[in-house]
């Protein structure tokens, strides 16, 4: 059976503000006709459909065309939730979307109470194990239905872990293509440093040992680089990656979704990757004012998003809003100034820069993103409030 792979739409995602949704649909709706142009026979979506656990209607309205206009082609869907999902509200609309042909994993299942099943198709009949994303404390949970000891899992999640994939591909046999599909971080994984960190480390990684040789196929998500695994047969298991530049620390990385071939009793084979091609690519760019000036042009013909830091002598109030204003594809202006003692040492007046554009570059530098339109005006509003009040006890 053929078929095709895919993770991690993030669908509801913002960059600096920017909704990325249009992009996302765009590229969903590319794979849905890469999907039925190469007739596939099914497709494994590993995790984070959507952003967050409350994803807008722009959002759902882009995953749930995807599994509409694949479902009306005849192409089953299996998928799980991922870190960023809500399990419950997967699980609540699971129903609904199995008439799509989507059969939607929420919450983690054990064998026997619907963690795996079977699914015909054509002459293949596929053994199908599908592990969503699980915490450590959620795991306790799952430790309770395998009869286990809660206390031991919370210490060993990685043993934890283990059992549960052990109690999934039971069912497996010989004469049935196996897949399993997991929301988690492998030993060795490769990080594209858009990914949420914390579920990353070290004490939420598996080794590959973790999966019986019985699996054709694993299919992983939520590391959002494209890669096969580490300690696997070749083509035995891959992270499709994010389908869009999320972070502009992804800004090199091409994006992938993979269509393998599976048989029962038979190593699987991957027939392509196929490269995303919808989508805005992200680009760092890093230059002085001479240099902004000079590619001025160049900049401004960039299909993508834009991230620009900027080498300063001094501070230059209103350069990022000049800038955002003449360049409108650039999300994200960094201003990389000498240090204070230099700018003394230099003569420097630092007054000449706002006690807002201090506050925008502080929060830049802890954060990471600009700051926020509705933070910006409360504090405007705050100094104002406070400038005022100090105008009338002057008087």
């Amino acid at each position: 059976m053929k078929i095709l792979h895919t993770a991690d739409w993030h669908a509801g995602r913002s960059l600096h503000g920017v909704s990325r949704t249009p992009e996302i649909r765009e590229v969903l709706q590319e794979i849905a006709s890469l999907a039925i142009e190469e007739q596939v026979d099914l497709i494994l979506v590993a995790g984070d459909l959507f952003d967050n656990k409350n994803p807008g209607a722009e959002a759902e309205q882009a995953v749930y065309e995807f599994f509409l206009s694949t479902g009306q082609a005849g192409i089953p869907s299996v998928v799980i939730a991922g870190n960023h999902d809500s399990p419950s509200r997967l699980d609540a609309v699971g129903g609904i979307l199995k008439l799509a042909s989507v059969y939607a994993f929420g919450e983690v299942r054990v064998a026997g109470r619907g963690g795996t099943f079977s699914l015909k198709i054509g002459e293949e009949t596929a053994q199908i194990a599908a592990l969503p994303f699980i915490s450590e404390r959620r795991i306790i949970k799952v430790a309770d239905l395998l009869g286990s000891n809660p206390g031991q899992w919370r210490e060993k999640y990685q043993q934890g872990m283990r059992s549960l994939v052990n109690n999934l591909t039971q069912p497996f046999a010989s004469d049935t293509v196996n897949l399993l599909l997991a929301h988690t971080t492998m030993n060795g994984a490769t990080l594209a440093n858009s990914e949420y960190q914390f579920h990353c480390t070290e004490a939420y990684s598996l080794s590959p040992d973790v999966f019986p040789a019985s699996c054709n196929y694993v299919a992983l998500g939520h590391i959002h680089k494209p890669q096969a695994i580490q300690g696997f047969p070749e083509h035995a298991a891959r992270y499709a990656g994010s389908i869009l530049q999320l972070d502009f620390g992804e800004q090199a990385d091409k994006k992938h979704v993979y269509i393998i071939e599976a048989k029962a009793g038979k190593p699987s084979e991957l027939v392509s990757e196929h490269v995303i091609k919808a989508g805005k690519r992200l680009k760092r760019v890093k230059l002085d004012l001479d240099g902004l000036e000079r590619r001025n042009s160049e900049l401004a013909e960039f299909d993508g998003w834009l991230k620009l830091t900027l080498k300063l002598d001094q501070p230059l109030p209103g350069l990022k809003d000049r800038i955002k204003s003449a360049l409108p594809n650039v999300l994200a202006v960094e201003l990389e100034l000498p240090s204070q003692e230099q700018l003394v040492r230099q003569g420097v007046d630092l007054h000449q820069t706002s006690l807002l554009e201090a506050y925008e570059q502080f929060y830049e530098h802890e954060r990471g993103q600009e700051l926020p339109a509705d933070l910006q005006q409360a504090f405007k509003d705050l100094f104002e409030a406070h400038h005022d009040e100090g105008s009338q006890e002057a008087v």
